[in-house]
């Protein structure tokens, strides 16, 4: 007997604890805590949308927007194929409450961070333990400063073993290497210090590694974060000093969906 269709429609959403809110290697809250939370359709096992928010923190004292929150607006397609899934999509990243501080912070306006990216993220299941994926997004105007940016991450998960008797718990070993590339801003920024005449912010490395422990639709991840780029480098690229080094950062989330409660 075959076995019966999947629902076409389901929606995902979950809540996200965290320490400090990093965005490829650089804090999004100066440092403090943030709760995050989404919600996404499904539909037809390819087609999602969605929307997602986070408290941020671009301080007005460094001559940025000081916004109140960050809003994700996205969907795209996304579909498994035996071990492969293909995901490809849109995002935009909406800041409410932006301030007009008369400066720049970085080499980005200070009323207006807003942005879009475009992207492809595939991930591919090697066996019961190892998960590889991949990264690539692409803007062209990264944070509203009319520089181009491009980032392309690889990533690796490990799946531990479980010693335990009881088989909702899980945890795990991940990591990931990434490159973002920027250009040339269209500003003209007093915060550009890396010597260039055409006000282009800093390409740069970075990477985390961490490990997480699960427990049925709850995530606990204990990760640390760090980028290549030194403190006038961060100056040129966030108006701070300190917004791109190490960091070690913990956060608890919870995700599931409406099938998942029936």
């Amino acid at each position: 007997m075959a076995a019966p269709e999947p629902p076409p429609f389901d929606v995902a959403f979950g809540v996200k604890f965290t320490t400090d809110y990093i965005f490829r290697g650089v804090t999004q809250t100066d440092g403090n805590a943030a709760v995050q939370g989404y919600a996404e359709l499904r539909a037809w096992d390819w087609v999602y949308l969605g929307i997602a928010g986070s408290n941020v923190d671009f301080p007005a004292y460094a001559g940025m927007s000081d916004p109140s929150a960050e809003i994700d607006l996205y969907g795209g397609l996304r579909h498994t194929w035996g071990a492969f899934t293909g995901d490809v999509g849109f995002i935009y990243y909406y800041y409410t409450g932006q301030a007009n501080n008369g400066a720049y912070g970085g080499g980005f306006p200070a009323n207006q961070l807003d942005f879009w990216e475009i992207y492809f993220k595939p991930t591919y299941v090697v066996n019961d333990i190892v998960t590889v994926g991949g990264n690539l997004f692409y803007t062209d105007s990264f944070a509203g400063s009319g520089a181009s940016g491009t980032y392309l991450s690889g990533t690796l998960k490990i799946a531990l073993p479980n010693y335990t008797s009881n088989k909702d718990w899980g945890w795990y070993v991940s990591g990931e290497l990434g490159y973002q590339w920027l250009g040339d801003t269209d500003l003209s920024s007093q915060y550009i210090l890396a010597g260039n005449s055409n006000y282009a912010l800093v390409d740069y490395t970075t990477w985390n590694v961490g490990v997480g422990f699960t427990y049925k639709a709850m995530t606990i991840d204990l990760r640390y974060y760090d980028t290549d780029l030194n403190r006038d480098q961060c100056y040129t690229n966030t108006a701070l000093f300190n917004g791109c080094g190490d960091r070690y950062v913990a956060s608890i989330s919870f995700d599931t969906s409406l099938l998942s409660l029936k």
